[in-house]
């Protein structure tokens, strides 16, 4: 093909394409190439191998950065990719042999990534875990939620490194609002030698409202015809002997820390609380806030 979409949308003809830059196929949507030879520029479908290759590199270049950044602030040791025998893992940075940094770029399974914080809780080394590629977005989503960290400063918080753009993208003070568990965040942007100051400014959150379930709500709620739904409906109705919605037309939800599966309206309806997988707060702390 001889023309592709940028990021902006824009329609760019081979001949006008920079190679550094991201295309796009015009009609699925998906990734391509450019492609150079001596005699024409055009574009293709990137396919599995190019993929890998595009991802394995960008995974090099996002620990380079990371490792550059952090030996500005004269650790004893730096060290990259160091096999630890105690708990058979290999962490992409390790920092004075006690802090693991994790670029984690490939869709990693929750499971997997429970294994590998549990490795680290019981060598007593802290871990921070950055992501990139597969990751990599503009906004945050609820395939996140399983990275989700916590401290004093950021509050709730997720950090992200777009290795190609030198950037950094902290989504700090994350909350839900709302019947459904809406994400609300904020999110600032560093240039990678801005590390230090990221970890160095001191944030503070927005003041959130407290959110009626009106009209709108209501009627999302009223639509929900799944078998969970309709369960949780009929038991509230045997118990209470009035309709659910009823129950919470008028009914204000307060932020809420990040860390709930079931929807705030059926919590509030009296459904049981049950939580994310996230093993980072689950073992990192002791007691994790829930507001």
């Amino acid at each position: 093909m001889y023309a592709a979409l940028d990021k902006t949308g824009l329609l760019i003809n081979a001949c006008d394409a920079l190679e550094r830059n991201e295309y796009f196929c015009c009609k699925c949507q998906k990734r391509v190439k450019l492609i150079s030879t001596n005699n024409r520029k055009y574009f293709r479908h990137e396919n599995k191998k190019d993929n890998d290759l595009n991802e394995r590199e960008i995974h090099l270049l996002g620990k380079k950065i990371i490792k550059t950044e952090i030996g500005k602030l004269k650790p004893h040791t730096l060290e990259t990719e160091v096999y630890l025998k105690k708990i058979k893992q290999r962490p992409d940075i390790l920092v004075d042999q006690r802090i693991a940094f994790e670029y984690q770029c490939a869709n990693l399974d929750v499971e997997v990534l429970k294994k590998r914080v549990i490795g680290y809780h019981k060598a007593n080394m802290k871990n921070i875990w950055i992501l990139g590629g597969h990751y990599l977005s503009n906004k945050l989503k609820r395939e996140h939620l399983k990275f989700i960290d916590y401290n004093d400063n950021f509050k709730y918080y997720i950090l992200m490194l777009d290795s190609q753009q030198k950037c950094f993208r902290l989504f700090h003070h994350i909350n839900f609002l709302g019947p459904f568990n809406r994400l609300i965040y904020q999110k600032e942007t560093f240039s990678s030698d801005k590390f230090e100051k990221m970890f160095r400014t001191e944030f503070s959150g927005r003041i959130l409202k407290d959110l009626l379930l009106d009209d709108y709500f209501l009627e999302r709620i009223r639509r929900q015809n799944d078998i969970v739904t309709k369960e949780i409906k009929l038991n509230f109705y045997l118990k209470h002997n009035r309709p659910l919605e009823e129950y919470l037309k008028g009914r204000f939800f307060k932020p809420e820390a990040p860390i709930y599966k079931t929807p705030a309206w059926q919590r509030q309806c009296g459904q049981k609380n049950i939580f994310l997988d996230q093993p980072l707060i689950k073992y990192r702390y002791q007691k994790i806030p829930h507001q």
